[in-house]
């Protein structure tokens, strides 16, 4: 196996961590548009994927939508990121995702899914862009 560069990890890492952020503070066409244009999100919490930025923006705000229905805040948080393959086109991550639930007023915190991701990243003149997500349980 190649060693990967880790600069190049390190810049992944914090494209994740930008990505969970945008999404749990409801930045939801800057969430979309860490995506490519025609990006594809599967995951069976939503059923049908989402292709293209408005589906996905749709998602992150109805992501947004059931935490305050919940009276919660929702929070992502990316753990054991593996960078599989990373060259001049375009990467493939694999992580695992845990979802938790706080109070809006209150510090208890409840898990609500563990997920695992695994993405196809491209590299753009805008960054990096996930090209295709697929979510399992």
């Amino acid at each position: 196996m190649t060693e990967l560069d880790g600069g190049a990890v390190a810049v992944l890492h914090d494209f994740y961590a930008r990505q969970a952020h945008l999404i749990d503070t409801g930045q939801h066409e800057r969430w979309a548009d860490t995506f490519t244009p025609s990006g594809e999100f599967h995951s069976p919490t939503y059923g049908k994927p989402a292709v293209g930025r408005e589906r996905l923006k749709a998602i992150s705000e109805a992501f947004s939508q059931r935490a305050a229905q919940d009276g919660e805040r929702h929070r992502h948080l990316v753990q054991d990121l593996w960078v599989r393959r990373i060259d001049e086109a375009g990467a493939e991550v694999q992580a695992y995702l845990l979802i938790v639930a706080t109070g809006a007023r209150s510090p208890d915190a409840r898990l609500l899914r563990i997920v695992t991701l695994a993405d196809q990243l491209d590299r753009t003149d805008e960054g990096w862009r996930i090209r295709c997500r697929k979510v399992t349980y």
